[in-house]
């Protein structure tokens, strides 16, 4: 007896170590599985709900240990990224970033969306902007400019404006800032009160409806000028989850 004890003690603890090891590598073969699945899930989910297209590249990241997080629910945060995204003959990079995205239906605490168009893209939107001398337009960050010339008594003298791009009830707003008129440089108030009616459009502010190229469920919150292109932040509402009007594009009227 006091020669058998020991030995089965330790046989005891061997199984035990080996039930411990193949309960291990059963939750890390799981959580390789989850992190396989779960991109590809939301991919097709994406894809299917914003009517892309199926070929489209999407990257899903979702920091930390995914198993937990679905077990609970919720997944923590996760982000979202796709190149090229077409959307109404308009194209773009888009990245997500998702607080808390639900498992088995209900909201996420917040999402928002960062789309970033470089100038051809832009140039394609402001072609549609009914009046916008789009001929003339290039990004000058932080703003956009405008380069053509003004008829000031029977000359032609190189204008070139400034204008600051927003974000305003939905819309991203061009508003010009500043005047070069030759070789002179001059704010858009003095511009406006000296030869307001000879620079015509060129004076005013130019509301852009995006809401037309995106799901109704962003709204524009942000807007930037940078060299990679004029970077629009949206954020995004739950609804775009289940509810297939707030997956479809909006329009110009529902930004107003």
């Amino acid at each position: 007896t006091t020669v058998t004890a020991p030995r089965r003690r330790r046989r005891g603890w061997v199984v035990v170590i080996v039930i411990i090891a193949v309960l291990a590598a059963l939750v890390v073969a799981a959580e390789f599985a989850a992190r396989a699945i779960v991109p590809q899930v939301v991919r097709s989910q994406l894809i299917e709900n914003l009517g892309l297209p199926a070929d489209q590249a999407i990257d899903v990241e979702i920091p930390g240990l995914v198993l937990p997080q679905l077990a609970v629910g919720s997944i923590a945060q996760m982000s979202v990224s796709a190149d090229d995204v077409d959307v109404e003959g308009i194209s773009g990079d888009v990245r997500v970033d998702i607080q808390d995205a639900p498992v088995r239906g209900g909201d996420w605490s917040s999402a928002r969306a960062v789309v970033v168009l470089d100038e051809d893209q832009v140039r394609t939107i402001l072609s549609r902007v009914d009046g916008f001398p789009v001929d003339a337009f290039r990004l000058a960050p932080p703003e956009v400019a405008l380069d053509t010339e003004l008829n000031l008594f029977g000359a032609a003298i190189p204008l070139g404006v400034r204008l600051a791009a927003a974000a305003e009830d939905g819309d991203l707003v061009l508003s010009p800032t500043t005047f070069r008129l030759g070789d002179v440089d001059v704010s858009a108030d003095a511009l406006r009160e000296q030869v307001g009616p000879l620079v015509g459009s060129f004076a005013q502010s130019w509301p852009v409806c995006l809401a037309q190229y995106l799901p109704r469920a962003l709204t524009l919150t942000a807007v930037a000028v940078e060299e990679r292109g004029v970077v629009a932040t949206f954020e995004i509402d739950s609804a775009i989850l289940r509810d297939e009007t707030a997956q479809q594009p909006g329009s110009c009227s529902d930004a107003s």
